[in-house]
């Protein structure tokens, strides 16, 4: 796998929330590590698939990756280089967004010609008859008829609207796209169109994708690597194949045994979460999932594992691997 082209990558990225208390809010009470020391590596042509319950920082981290919220601590390179202040303009162009709710996402007083065209309109020079063929040319390629082009977002369904906000999205045509729970807010029936059409974009466009959802059986129909988030940081990474026949962490044991299966004949798995995500703002001391963790030991409670590489590629954070080598 390292012989293959690193196209995006975190080093040991942070966001951390000061929570401040009394009447002017100046005393500060806690901080909130929604993004706790994450470092992943996204190759070239892969979907890399980011898992876990809501709230463990999933939609916090690509935030801080394209830059609409600033980083704690921590670096962003593409292609090698470090993302900042001064190329951020640059990667926008390469890097780009298809957000959770085809409602809220779209602006309502633009027609949907104008959504697509926006990216167009900041990023290029095109004249007025480039950009409509290239916004033309999307409509086609997300299957919405020409006539879209006049309409605004409430005249469509929420499967349609994912599709514009997929086309704006592929406006640039950049080479990274990051989909946060892009088929969450969508009925199921609907869901398979628009993850097919995934698909097809990558293959015509030679797209890379980080694909955000707290759905497995979404992650596994998309990813061709997972990582698994649990309360800011990353607690398994390994290949699809690898993560679903040899599972390493008890929390990733968990999210797989919570997999619907539709034969009542096949018996559940016996892996149960106890209790409730831990609240950020007080974390258990120690490994962040102790508290719920049906293998705890007494060295969870003391110390926070590190990501280690078990098996080659096969990362996990759990102190059941302490005897291991390759610790990162």
């Amino acid at each position: 796998m390292e012989s293959r082209e690193v196209l995006v990558e975190l080093d040991r990225l942070k966001k951390y929330y000061p929570v401040n208390k009394g009447m002017f809010r100046h005393r500060q009470k806690g901080v909130v590590k929604a993004v706790d020391d994450v470092s992943l590596k996204v190759y070239k042509g892969e979907t890399l698939g980011l898992i876990g319950e809501s709230g463990c920082g999933k939609s916090t981290l690509s935030r801080v990756l394209l830059g609409l919220t600033e980083a704690t601590g921590g670096e962003i390179f593409f292609r090698g280089e470090t993302v900042n202040s001064q190329n951020r303009k640059a990667f926008r162009r390469q890097a780009q967004m298809i957000f959770q709710d085809p409602y809220s996402s779209l602006d309502p007083r633009m027609s949907v010609g104008r959504i697509i065209e926006e990216p167009l309109r900041i990023h290029t020079d095109f004249d007025r008859d480039k950009k409509q063929e290239v916004v033309k040319n999307l409509l086609k390629k997300v299957s919405l008829p020409e006539d879209s082009l006049k309409k605004f977002p409430h005249e469509f369904s929420g499967g349609q609207r994912q599709r514009i906000g997929i086309a704006r999205a592929l406006a640039l045509n950049p080479e990274f796209v990051v989909c946060d729970e892009p088929v969450s807010a969508l009925d199921v029936s609907v869901q398979a169109q628009i993850l097919n059409l995934f698909k097809q974009m990558q293959k015509d466009f030679c797209l890379t994708y980080l694909f955000i959802s707290h759905d497995m059986s979404v992650v596994r129909h998309m990813s061709d690597r997972i990582a698994v988030m649990y309360l800011g940081r990353v607690v398994e990474l390994a290949e699809k194949r690898d993560l679903f026949e040899d599972t390493l962490h008890p929390y990733s044991v968990a999210l797989m045994n919570a997999i619907p299966i539709p034969d009542p004949s096949v018996p559940m798995g016996n892996v149960r979460l106890e209790g409730e995500l831990p609240s950020p703002l007080n974390p258990p001391p120690g490994c962040p999932f102790q508290t719920r963790c049906s293998k705890v030991m007494p060295v969870c409670r003391e110390q926070c594992p590190a990501l280690k590489e078990v098996k080659p590629g096969h990362f996990a954070a759990c102190h059941i691997y302490d005897d291991c080598e390759g610790c990162l």
